[in-house]
């Protein structure tokens, strides 16, 4: 999003801290911002929008912390898809903030923004693209599949997984493992890699 429209999205970040997601008004959020509450309207056509894009930034500022991992130079390929979007979830998931944001939104919204948004699509893309990338390089990639494809795939599989109803580490990812993985990737791991997934 561009600076001005970032700007006041943090301010009513601000007013939805202060006073909670559900409760903090337009009123609220012009005051936060410093400016008078038609101006908000210049910007953004109600509160569930800046709810919205209060979800987005702070799903941008995660993204750092998700590029931090670096997952795609790991040696085995699959775990490393399979760990990235475990840890997404689980990150996206336990956010105090977003939590917030989420509930004060109807579950249809909320399922749009993270399933169907491009901001959130072009997160997503960015931070896949390495391990994609490496995929398609060893022939991983399902051959009929595009990079931009599978990012949008995995999009709504982190949005399905991020809206259940808090799973173990284990069977998250052993769920990833066993769907998610196949409908992006084909042909037979390294023996090496095998070997260590079933001694693992």
């Amino acid at each position: 999003m561009d600076e001005p429209t970032a700007s006041l999205v943090r301010a009513a970040r601000r007013a939805f801290a202060q006073y909670g997601p559900d409760r903090a008004t337009m009123t609220d959020v012009a005051r936060s911002a410093g400016v008078v509450r038609q101006t908000l309207y210049y910007t953004v056509s109600s509160r569930d929008q800046l709810l919205e894009l209060a979800i987005v930034q702070c799903c941008e500022e995660l993204q750092e912390q998700i590029d931090s991992w670096k997952l795609a130079e790991e040696g085995d390929l699959d775990e490393a898809l399979v760990e990235f979007l475990a840890r997404a979830v689980e990150l996206t998931g336990s956010h105090q903030e977003l939590a917030g944001l989420s509930a004060s939104l109807p579950p249809d919204r909320v399922k749009t923004v993270f399933g169907e948004s491009h901001p959130i699509e072009n997160l997503i893309r960015s931070s896949l693209r390495p391990i994609l990338e490496r995929a398609q390089s060893c022939g991983r990639l399902r051959p009929e599949v595009t990079i931009e494809e599978a990012s949008r795939w995995l999009q709504g599989v982190l949005t399905f997984a991020l809206l259940r109803d808090n799973p173990t580490p284990e069977s998250l990812r052993h769920e990833l493992r066993k769907f998610a993985l196949p409908s992006v990737f084909s042909g037979d791991r390294t023996p090496n890699s095998r070997r260590r997934h079933a001694t693992s």
